[in-house]
This record gives C-alpha cells, sequence and structure tokens, in this order.
C-alpha cells in the first residue's frame, strides 16, 4: 500500500515541478486508484495524499428524495401564486353592431326589397352564441332563407339554413328564425360574425344586405368584479377593450 501511495505521489510532484501546476485530473487520480485498488487483496484499503498529508480525493454521495411534507407544498403553492397574474372569471357578450328595424319601418322595408332582419340577440347558456329574426313578404308558397355569415372578412363563408317559424304567418309576411355562433379561432374580443339574407322563391332571389353596409356582430371579453356598495356587495361587468371599427363591406345582389 505505501509503495503504491508514494508512486502516485510522486508522480504528481513531478508534474507540479515541471509545469507549476497540477496537470493530473481527478479521472486520472480516480483510474490509478481503481487499478491499484485492483491489485489489493480483499480487506486492504489504500487511499492518496497530497504533500500536506490530505486526502487526494474527498467522494460524497448524494440522495435525491421527493418531500411529502405538506407544508413545503403549501408553501411552494404560495409562491406561485405571488409570481403568477390572478384569475379572473372570463365573461363572453354579443353586440348587434347595427339597430334592427321595426313597426311600420320594418313593413316598409320587407314590401321594398322582400326580406328583412327584424331581431338579433343573445342565447341563453349560449354565450357565444346569437338568435334572430327574419321577416319575410309571402311571394311565393315555396321559399327558403339562407344567412350568408363570414368570420374572417369574407375570405371565406357559408350559407346557413333558416327555419320557419310556424304561426308566424299573418297574411302578408313569414318569419324565419336563426343561430350563429363564435368559433376557434375567432373567440377573441374585437372579433366579428358579418352576415347577409338570401331569400329563395320561385321567383327569384332576394338579398338583405343592410342597405350595402351588412349586418355584423361583435364578440366583447369582460371580467366580472366585485364592487361594495353602500347597500352591500354588487357585481358589475367592465368591459376591457374597445371592439375594431374599420372593417371591409362586401354587398351582394
Amino acid at each position: 500500500t505505501t509503495h503504491f501511495r508514494s508512486q502516485l505521489h510522486e508522480k504528481i510532484i513531478l508534474n507540479k515541478t515541471k509545469n507549476g501546476e497540477y496537470s493530473i485530473s481527478l479521472l486520472q487520480i480516480r483510474s490509478e486508484y481503481l487499478r491499484i485498488q485492483a491489485f489489493l487483496s480483499p480487506g486492504k484499503r489504500v487511499s492518496f495524499a497530497d504533500t500536506t498529508g490530505g486526502d487526494l480525493v474527498d467522494v460524497r454521495e448524494f440522495v435525491t428524495f421527493d418531500s411529502d411534507d405538506e407544508e413545503d407544498s403549501g408553501r411552494w403553492d404560495e409562491e406561485l401564486a405571488k409570481c403568477g397574474p390572478a384569475e379572473r372569471d372570463t365573461v363572453f357578450h354579443v353586440h348587434p353592431d347595427f339597430e334592427p328595424r321595426s313597426g311600420g319601418e320594418l313593413l316598409q322595408v320587407v314590401r321594398a326589397q322582400k326580406v328583412c332582419i327584424e331581431h338579433v340577440g343573445p342565447v341563453e347558456d349560449e354565450p357565444l352564441a346569437f338568435s334572430g329574426l327574419v321577416r319575410v313578404l309571402n311571394v311565393s308558397f315555396h321559399k327558403a332563407v339562407y344567412i350568408r355569415s363570414t368570420m374572417d372578412n369574407w375570405e371565406t363563408y357559408f350559407d346557413h339554413p333558416a327555419e320557419y317559424v310556424h304561426g308566424s304567418h299573418d297574411g302578408d309576411t313569414d318569419k324565419f328564425s336563426f343561430k350563429l355562433s363564435f368559433a376557434s379561432p375567432y373567440v377573441t374580443h374585437g372579433s366579428r360574425i358579418e352576415f347577409v339574407v338570401r331569400y329563395e322563391t320561385t321567383e327569384g332571389d332576394h338579398w338583405d344586405n343592410n342597405s350595402h353596409m351588412n349586418y355584423a356582430v361583435s364578440l366583447l371579453l369582460s371580467y366580472k368584479e366585485e364592487l361594495q356598495e353602500t347597500d352591500g356587495e354588487q357585481q358589475e361587468v367592465k368591459g376591457i377593450l374597445r371592439p375594431p371599427k374599420h372593417y371591409r363591406s362586401v354587398s351582394h345582389h
């Protein structure tokens, strides 16, 4: 044991004298250590020392473990909560960007162009959807109404069939109902659905495009905030952004 220890010690000293620094690596030392240990009989032990008598290599083992301490876990969650954004309840609103005609004005338009939007509003329990009513002039027994809509400014569009409202016939006009819904990826604040109405009859097709402006409904996102009022706590819905105003108009004949 003494012989091997002196041999390695001498090698390190010579390298230090020649170059002014240790040129042997820990990997070399460990390799030499394993080589010497292989020649030793069982039960013997060898160690290496530097010039001062201290060990050349200090080996320590680290064992990973999972902490089951609930207190530490709770503290970690608290720190994450401090760094992360506060969670808020998102509320969606559909907002028509037009005023539907009503009363005498509605009937006047229906007689003139045979079809007109009468009503548009939100759908209960479906925050991304809205429904509408279309009034048509009864010019033929066989008739159909389609809602042509787009969510990407008329890059693409779809024709949705409207359903006849039973019992709506008043002698001169009939009503049809429809429902449209926002869909991914168009579910961000300010997203819009533009649409026009096509009334198909045996005498030809008739269009309602809101006087060449098209109909549009915007999607608005809000957050619920609880405000302390003098008469108790009251929830208020507060908007965060304003919808964009400039869009391309597409007219249909």
